[in-house]
């Protein structure tokens, strides 16, 4: 009989080894605003399925989109408080808590892909700023989603010069985009991107903006008949996870999770110029007429844009100024 205990407690005792944490099974759930279908969206089955495949099915990740649980804006709260495990948010929307993370509507600070990227990329200067910024709000950055330029929208013609704004309601993303309108003389209105077919369609502003690919899958082509391609703002979308749901994974978790996490942001800035390219070409077959600025108009907008980084500086402080400086060492 003391045998046959001893040889049950010894198989107790190995099965209990076999069983790691890490491999528990854990459900994730994700919330974000757009369609599955949305270069956004389809990056983020790309991480899901990543993460599902490397932990063989252990972590499960539940995806939530257009909006279904909450606003783009409501995000960041409902991840630092644990409402909702990861988020899709707008790195505007963090702006009015964590000042520095408006420093991309910034009107014209990034003048190219090349500039955004490396100033976006893991280890850079300006990201460890603001990835630092945000975990003090309890959300921890996964990873960054690189969405493209922002462009204007109209109805009836088209938006060439910064006059074409004066005293007209335009939707912005957040307060530096706000500053921007204000420095050329429009009244700026926040909009969330969810709303934004209804606000078109209802004549809430008169002008709208955001980038090409939402035009595209938000539809916005059937109640805005112009595009004017000023790339005055690039539009960073951030993955946040609650930060004390991460610090109580495993390790083998939290790599899992980290390595589909850069898997999906590598992939996405490899194709965001030509998911902005192609949608511009879209939207044109589908009759909006896209208008490219001059050299000279572009320099006015520069030019009238100025104040917008100013205003940056003076909300953010020392650190706003910092992360300037960074980006244009890199120009």
């Amino acid at each position: 009989m003391r045998k046959m205990l001893t040889a049950a407690a010894m198989a107790v005792g190995i099965a209990a080894l076999s069983i790691s944490p890490a491999l528990a099974e854990r459900t994730l759930r994700l919330s974000l605003q757009v369609s599955s279908s949305h270069p956004i969206g389809q990056n983020i089955d790309y991480f899901k399925k990543m993460v599902e495949e490397e932990s063989g099915g252990d972590i499960k990740i539940e995806v939530y989109d257009s909006a279904q649980l909450y606003k783009g804006s409501e995000i960041p709260q409902a991840v630092a408080s644990g409402a909702i495990d990861i988020g899709l948010v707008l790195i505007d929307e963090f702006a009015g808590t964590v000042p520095v993370t408006g420093i991309f509507g910034v009107a014209f600070m990034f003048p190219n892909y090349d500039v955004l990227a490396r100033a976006a990329a893991p280890g850079s200067e300006v990201r460890t700023i603001i990835d630092e910024e945000i975990r003090k709000t309890g959300a921890r950055v996964l990873w960054w989603q690189d969405y493209g330029p922002v462009q204007l929208l109209s109805n009836g013609e088209a938006i060439r010069l910064p006059s074409d704004l004066k005293d007209k309601k335009i939707r912005v993303l957040g307060k530096p985009s706000g500053d921007f309108i204000k420095a050329v003389g429009g009244v700026p209105v926040k909009i969330g991107g969810s709303e934004q077919f209804l606000a078109y369609q209802r004549g809430t502003v008169d002008v709208g903006m955001t980038g090409t690919t939402a035009i595209e899958t938000r539809k916005l082509h059937e109640v805005m008949d112009h595009v004017t391609i000023t790339n005055h703002a690039q539009t960073e979308f951030l993955m946040v996870i609650n930060d004390k749901l991460w610090d109580s994974l495993t390790d083998e978790e939290r790599a899992i999770l980290g390595k589909a996490a850069q898997a999906a942001e590598d992939k996405l800035r490899s194709e965001t110029e030509a998911n902005n390219i192609a949608s511009e070409k879209v939207i044109a077959e589908k009759g909006m007429t896209v208008v490219h600025l001059t050299p000279e108009e572009l320099a006015e907008w520069q030019r009238a844009a100025a104040p917008a980084v100013e205003a940056f500086i003076a909300s953010s402080g020392d650190e706003g100024r910092k992360l300037v400086d960074a980006i244009r060492v890199l120009y």
